[in-house]
């Protein structure tokens, strides 16, 4: 036989008995409350210009756009230059078709990931890589070198999760790193005991699309005191020194390296430096042309498009010296994919040349 019910006045028992109340009510007004909530801080964020369609820069976006670049797409390379500064939809029209596959990532160089579609086999398309000086030459990867292990690492609940969100980025504006209650609180200017150095993130630069077809953030280029905060935050990260004759040798090595195993494949490399100004400009002469890009130019054999040699790529304004505004941008992509795709096929008509003809 089962056990005894306890006696009522076990005082080990309790009976909570549910009292009666509106449930179907209360429920109703506990969600509308909440959609209220919800609502105002939508409506706050809204204000500040943080709107639907801006989707997040993830590893998982990233990722997904990585597994795309296979067979002869043309694939885009670099920092944030990159990222901002080339409008894919403008490329895909001037270039006859043909999208671009943006794999561009802030604060980081394109060194190794040069080397990641150099080893990859299914990987036959043309790789447009953007040189910054300062970082080209001193890392091979950088602020976001970690994406490529995730490629390889990400697991099914994270390719799930990274599809459950892109509804919700369509429609709603407040999904964004820098509007996270912690990010919130991170940023905040409060009083620093002493010998301690202030830290914050860098702030909000950008909005993407879908296919991380990205563009300078309109408040960069209308708050003039946004931007300016944003400048000081970026500012602080390192601009490492130039970096010593061996150690550009062996970068230019490695890089050349990568570039033949992609030529092997049928596949081709350029290289593009998009506009500088202001503080970018003295890092730039502090680091000097003829050593590094002319070099790297002419010891790797590949195409090479250089601002300072087009008119039509300069005297855009910079709002924080470094990145294009989002309608200069598509400007700036349709006078740059014509100058690029003819020093391509001009490159190439010289490696087809024979040494002899060539001289003569």
């Amino acid at each position: 036989m089962g056990d005894a019910p306890p006696a009522i006045d076990d005082p080990t028992h309790v009976i909570r008995p549910i009292p009666s109340r509106p449930w179907p009510r209360i429920a109703i007004m506990a969600l509308l409350i909440g959609l209220a909530l919800l609502g105002g801080w939508e409506a706050f964020w809204r204000s500040w210009d943080y709107l639907p369609g801006d989707y997040k820069n993830s590893e998982s976006r990233w990722a997904q756009e990585r597994r795309r670049a296979v067979g002869e797409a043309t694939v885009l390379i670099g920092s944030s230059r990159m990222l901002f500064n080339v409008d894919l939809g403008v490329w895909e029209q001037a270039s006859g078709g043909a999208r671009p596959i943006q794999l561009g990532l802030e604060g980081t160089s394109p060194r190794a990931f040069l080397t990641d579609l150099a080893n990859d086999e299914n990987f036959t398309g043309l790789v447009i890589a953007d040189v910054n000086t300062f970082s080209f030459f001193n890392s091979r990867g950088g602020r976001r070198e970690d994406v490529l292990k995730y490629v390889r690492d990400q697991i099914p609940s994270q390719r799930i999760g990274h599809r459950l969100t892109v509804p919700f980025e369509r429609v709603i504006g407040f999904i964004d790193d820098q509007t996270r209650p912690k990010e919130i609180w991170f940023n905040q200017v409060l009083p620093l005991r002493p010998e301690m150095k202030r830290r914050q993130d860098p702030y909000k630069l950008y909005v993407m699309a879908p296919d991380r077809d990205a563009e300078l953030w309109s408040r960069v280029e209308d708050d003039a005191a946004y931007r300016a905060e944003a400048i000081r935050i970026w500012n602080t990260q390192p601009r490492p020194p130039p970096p010593p004759k061996a150690k550009v040798d062996r970068v230019i090595a490695e890089v050349r390296a990568d570039i033949e195993k992609i030529r092997a494949r049928g596949g081709d490399v350029a290289f593009v430096q998009f506009p500088y100004a202001g503080r970018f400009t003295k890092i730039e002469d502090q680091y000097g042309r003829a050593r590094f890009w002319d070099r790297l130019i002419a010891e790797t054999g590949v195409a090479g498009v250089n601002f300072q040699d087009h008119p039509q790529l300069q005297g855009f304004v910079l709002p924080e010296d470094s990145h294009l505004t989002a309608r200069d941008s598509e400007t700036y992509t349709r006078a740059l994919v014509p100058l690029l795709r003819a020093e391509i096929a001009r490159r190439a008509a010289l490696r087809s040349t024979p040494p002899s003809a060539a001289s003569s």
